[in-house]
């Protein structure tokens, strides 16, 4: 009889809780199929890069004290139980990797939405600063990009809040924030990738909606909420205009 493996063997093999036997039968059927081996793969957590961004997120994040009556979007629950398991995630890593591969060019795409599935709307509190001002910190960031992003200051349906630089893989990444008409945390994400250009396409990645196109030279993804319609269409608003 052959020897099936889940998703969940998968996810276990990944986090060393397989037996010697079952973690013998799982790498005997890695080695005989491609297709488990690109299943393995997307189950996979980059690591090091969502290390980065955590790091990234604890220095600028406020102190999150939620009030006893706030009321959180449908979607708050199952993002906090996804934080809770990247947060182990990273710390399993730091101990134990037991799949090393070279990141793939669409790596990048997951490592935001680790990220991004971190936040709430109290990570990005405040008022929408004044257009201005966010062109300027645009401005600022697409010298550093090489790519002019200052139109992204004003995206129908979100509302503005913040822009900043990271890193990928020694390459820079700009995250620009809004929140959404339905206080849902947003990220446009635009970072360099080697790879052929195509159009928008919408999938679901960590369990937010997302929409991602390549043009130029450039990755770009938009990323938040749960509504594919909502992140292609601003996808195809953007596209080509930043």
């Amino acid at each position: 009889m052959s020897f099936r493996v889940s998703d969940e063997t998968l996810t276990a093999y990944l986090d060393g809780e397989l037996t010697e036997d079952e973690q013998r039968r799982v790498e005997t059927a890695l080695k005989n199929d491609p297709a488990l081996v690109d299943r393995l793969e997307a189950l996979a957590v980059p690591i090091e890069s969502v290390r980065e961004a955590f790091d990234n997120l604890l220095d600028q994040a406020p102190a999150y004290q939620a009030p006893k009556d706030e009321k959180r979007s449908p979607g708050w629950a199952p993002r906090a139980a996804a934080a809770g398991l990247v947060a182990a995630g990273i710390l399993l890593g730091a101990l134990w990797s037991p799949w090393q591969r070279p990141w793939l060019d669409t790596d990048w795409k997951m490592a935001v939405a680790n990220y991004q599935v971190l936040y709430v709307p109290a990570t990005l509190p405040g008022k929408t600063p004044e257009l201005e001002k966010a062109v300027d910190q645009l401005t600022a960031l697409s010298a550093d990009l090489g790519r002019n992003l200052s139109a992204a200051a004003s995206v129908d349906g979100l509302n503005y809040r913040r822009a900043q630089m990271l890193g990928l893989d020694g390459n820079p990444l700009v995250q620009i924030a809004y929140l959404s008409g339905e206080n849902d945390p947003v990220a446009i994400c635009i970072t360099r990738v080697d790879a052929s250009a195509y159009g928008p396409k919408a999938e679901m990645l960590a369990g937010l909606a997302s929409a991602h196109w390549i043009e130029d030279g450039y990755g770009f993804l938009v990323i938040g909420g749960e509504d594919l319609g909502a992140v292609r269409g601003i996808a195809e608003q953007l596209q080509g205009r930043i």
